[in-house]
């Protein structure tokens, strides 16, 4: 029955497209975006996902930073702030997730050092943390490895659903932050999930 239930939940939230998506949970992308930004520092370099708590915070970003991103929409945002260099890893568009993707990523990337990745998740299971596509699922694997340190960004209720392509290890987030729940909501909810939360990674509630 659990099964099916997820798999229920995640044919609705593959029917909703990311403009409907960024309509939902507001105020707790933005504060969620609020404990981010003390990640951001002057004159680092960052990788932002295609995600809408990344978006939200694409938005809030004041700092004089390089930020690379494969999202149209934080390309967009970037751009018109006169203190930030932002680079589009561009390829052929998912107009319904709108982001880019190529197949050639180690080498598009090579070189490249990210102070910090922020990340978004279609699903955080037991085992890794999951996207609706597998080619976003590609980029986040690739991301990771050029990253000193990840940071997720997930409201609680991506602990509660499922989706198909495993980006990355759940030990391989530095740094989860999640909307403002209580301890013990939380708790019941990776506990009721089987998810086992790295004790090395710093968890912000």
């Amino acid at each position: 029955m659990i099964e099916k239930d997820r798999y229920e939940n995640f044919k609705e939230d593959n029917a909703c497209s990311y403009k409907e998506r960024l309509k939902l949970n507001v105020n707790e992308k933005r504060r969620i975006v609020e404990k981010a930004m003390k990640f951001i520092h002057n004159n680092g370099t960052y990788f932002f996902d295609v995600s809408t708590s990344v978006e939200f915070l694409a938005r809030a970003l004041d700092k004089k930073v390089t930020v690379f991103t494969h999202s149209i929409d934080n390309f967009n945002i970037l751009s018109e702030k006169s203190d930030i260099i932002v680079n589009l890893i561009a390829g052929e568009f998912n107009k319904k997730n709108r982001f880019f993707y190529k197949t050639n990523y180690e080498r598009c990337l090579n070189g490249i050092k990210f102070d910090s990745a922020f990340l978004g998740a279609s699903a955080i299971k037991s085992d890794g943390i999951y996207y609706e596509n597998e080619e976003d699922a590609y980029i986040k694997s690739e991301i990771v490895k050029r990253s000193e340190k990840v940071i997720l960004l997930a409201e609680h209720q991506k602990y509660e659903k499922y989706a198909y392509y495993k980006g990355l290890d759940l030990d391989q987030a530095n740094i989860i932050i999640v909307d403002p729940i209580s301890v013990s909501s939380f708790s019941n909810i990776i506990v009721s999930n089987n998810i086992k939360i790295n004790p090395k990674s710093l968890v912000i509630i």
